[in-house]
């Protein structure tokens, strides 16, 4: 009877099509996973309330919507990386496919320096800069970007130090 949130992914597909159904999830790498063996390439997470009333269970409306997750990426891309990637495509095109690519380029200078951009999701040739609060994740479910810390262990255990008992001066 108690009100219980639940974490659920909506899975986009190649098509842009958002699932109208969403699927329960743990975390985002467990909805990276299932994104995944959906084919789908990129999914955004919620919160649904539900809870249970005569054996019925009922959900609440979808909140605390995630920003977009993108999975199986290859790699990231620097703003530089992606001008040369469209330059070196230029060579042996026709002047009007030049032209509108150069104009692409210029859109990709005005970009900062240190922008994250992605390619792939089966569209070739096309780059997607990534959102402040974008995650992106490789075709096995580990997140790229923002890169994640490291677990840190200590390579030293330390002992309590031993108590010490101080006497008092005696006059």
């Amino acid at each position: 009877m108690e009100p219980k949130k639940q974490l659920y992914a909506f899975i986009t597909d190649y098509n842009w099509d958002v699932s109208r159904t969403p699927v329960p999830v743990t975390d985002d790498v467990d909805a990276a996973q299932k994104t995944l063996a959906a084919r789908g390439i990129c999914f955004s997470t919620c919160e649904i309330t539900t809870v249970e009333l005569d054996g019925q269970t009922l959900k609440g409306k979808p909140e605390n919507y995630s920003a977009r997750r993108y999975v199986g990426i290859d790699r990231l891309y620097t703003r530089d990386e992606v001008i040369q990637s469209m330059e070196a495509d230029m060579n042996g095109l026709y002047a009007s496919m030049r032209d509108s690519i150069r104009s692409v380029i210029e859109h990709y200078k005005e970009k900062p320096a240190d922008s994250i951009h992605i390619t792939g999701l089966e569209r070739h040739g096309e780059f997607i800069g990534v959102g402040k609060d974008e995650k992106v994740f490789d075709n096995k479910g580990l997140q790229l970007w923002p890169p994640v810390a490291p677990d840190v262990k200590t390579e030293k255990t330390f002992k309590p130090m031993k108590p010490i008992h101080l006497k008092p001066k005696t006059p």
